[in-house]
């Protein structure tokens, strides 16, 4: 499993100096730049393919530019993404999903159709974009927290219903390099459910750790974890459900840097 995704920008070579075939001449006319984007995981921890209409934002630095401009790209035909032009050199930067900027991002407070929207991802720094082609490699900002309904046995064999499952969260977080911070007012954020009983949310990094706030039979119940989570890392819990109270605790597996592996969290 990987951390981010690779993403690899190929473009025709423009220029060459007499013993250096892939040299780039500073200047001349803008370039056409095909980006390619590898698959990657999930915060679910399922496999995941870009969708027609998917975005990214690039921040492309042109040669003779003084600010970066930005450039929306699209996934389309189920195969590619959209190009743009630049002139060389050129430096990039990149951030997913394209609601996102480098430096902020809101979290989407209804996750539970699916996250990937949730998935804030930044380039660590600006790259340069010299030549035919450009890996810049994504990571993940935000905090996966997933949690596991374990034991239910005050309600015998058969799982109480359970509903309106949330997890508080910061509802922004602005970045600055590899510090990323909450600000806001601290809000419920609808978790995503899978299979075995287990809910997911992606929420913003906080010292404070987090509060769950469920339905039980339609009794409202919480529990809160003190543990901090912090960007870039991913989260298992189990949960305990009784008549009485909720009871949460880290799983054996409870930290992932990076969210490598993320299989098993589940």
């Amino acid at each position: 499993m990987i951390k981010g995704f690779a993403l690899v920008v190929f473009m025709p070579l423009f220029a060459a100096c007499s013993n250096e075939e892939d040299a780039t001449v500073p200047g001349g006319e803008p370039q056409e730049v095909q980006v390619s984007i590898s698959t990657r995981a999930t915060a679910d921890g399922d496999m995941w393919t870009w969708q027609n209409g998917d975005a990214i934002n690039l921040y492309v630095m042109g040669y003779g530019s003084t600010s970066p401009t930005t450039r929306t790209l699209t996934y389309i035909n189920g195969a590619s993404w959209t190009t743009f032009n630049v002139t060389l050199p050129a430096t990039v930067e990149a951030c997913y999903p394209a609601t996102a900027t480098l430096t902020s991002f809101t979290i989407p407070t209804n996750q539970s159709a699916g996250i990937a929207e949730a998935d804030y991802m930044t380039t660590a720094s600006s790259q340069q974009l010299n030549g035919t082609n450009l890996s810049l490699a994504l990571v993940h900002r935000l905090c996966k927290v997933a949690v596991t309904i374990t034991d239910w046995s005050d309600y015998g064999n058969t799982m109480p219903a359970i509903s309106d499952f949330k997890i508080t969260s910061y509802p922004n977080v602005t970045r600055s390099e590899d510090s990323v911070i909450g600000t806001g007012d601290v809000t419920d954020v609808i978790a995503y459910y899978t299979e075995g009983s287990t809910y997911t949310a992606i929420i913003a990094p906080s010292s404070n750790g987090f509060t769950l706030k469920l339905k039980v039979n339609g009794m409202d119940m919480t529990a809160t974890s003190n543990q901090e989570v912090t960007s870039g890392n991913a989260y298992s819990f189990n949960l305990t459900v009784t008549d009485k109270e909720l009871t949460l605790t880290p799983a054996s597996t409870n930290v992932l840097p990076g969210w490598d592996d993320e299989t098993d969290l589940n």
